[in-house]
């Protein structure tokens, strides 16, 4: 047999035992890749905004530069409102639970929950029921409501009434860097908390503490669905597979230029600022 023949052979023997090895799977690094679908603008609402969001069935919250409450069907028909001066000014909406809408009053540390028409279901004061450093809050599915203890360094889910659940390990015994959490989001039985220049850290549906994820782009609002963090920068939104670290990006559109605020939320990009807000669909 001539050298050639036979450095050959041994080459495809080699690719044939790697095969084996591998299941026959090959396996495949892929670099972030841009969309090529857009978005186009489904609804473009008057008025100032000061945080907007969807929820899954397509209804659009918004908290008014006058510090009222919204919701809009898909359509754009306002459906319903509600507004309280007495608790300060409201800072976000979470409607993960469509039928349980949670609003949070930062200011004077308090949670109103309301039905789906923005009918005030109850109201938590967090100063009042023991927990007097909170910052961060988020909706559960199950109507009961996580937040993260800054004096305890502990995640936490209580009820409506702020009994605990659930709470997590001791994040500053994890972590030594300080734990500055700007915003939590639940999705498919686990808690999501963007914290700051420490990416995503993950929890269970029992408050304990799974991974930290750091985003290949980092960004302060997100979105987890089915294992998709989805999150946007002043240019893109970028849709990034964590189990896999595959990214995606799609550029934005001229109405998201710097100056406004965004939200991705339930596949709509809420963009906003005083003037109106607009919804954009993929």
């Amino acid at each position: 047999m001539s050298y050639g023949l036979f450095h050959c052979c041994l080459h495809w023997a080699i690719l044939a035992l790697v095969w084996c090895c591998l299941g026959g799977v090959v396996p495949q690094v892929l670099p972030a890749q841009e969309a090529t679908d857009s978005f186009s603008i489904a609804l473009a609402l008057p008025g100032g905004t000061y945080f907007a969001t969807a929820d899954n069935l397509g209804n659009v919250y918004r908290i008014t530069a006058s510090n009222s409450l919204e919701k809009y069907a898909p359509d754009g028909r306002l459906l319903s409102g509600y507004s309280n001066n007495r608790l300060g000014k409201a800072t976000v909406l979470d409607v993960t639970n469509p039928l349980k809408t949670l609003a949070w009053y930062s200011e004077f540390r308090t949670v109103l929950f309301l039905d789906r028409s923005l009918t005030v279901l109850g109201e938590l004061n967090l100063l009042q029921a023991g927990y007097p450093e909170v910052r961060t809050v988020a909706s559960s599915r199950d109507g009961n409501l996580w937040i993260y203890d800054e004096v305890a360094f502990r995640l936490r889910k209580i009820t409506p009434e702020g009994t605990q659940l659930y709470e997590s390990q001791h994040l500053g015994q994890l972590f030594l860097d300080k734990i500055n959490m700007l915003g939590m989001k639940e999705s498919d039985n686990r808690l999501y908390a963007s914290v700051a220049g420490m990416g995503i850290f993950v929890f269970d549906a029992f408050a304990q503490f799974q991974e930290q994820y750091l985003p290949e782009h980092p960004g302060e609002s997100f979105e987890v669905r089915q294992d998709v963090l989805y999150y946007t920068d002043s240019t893109n939104l970028y849709a990034e597979n964590m189990p896999l670290h595959q990214v995606q990006r799609t550029t934005l559109p001229a109405v998201a230029a710097s100056g406004n605020r965004l939200n991705f939320a339930e596949n709509r990009l809420l963009v906003w600022n005083p003037e109106v807000l607009y919804v954009l669909v993929k």
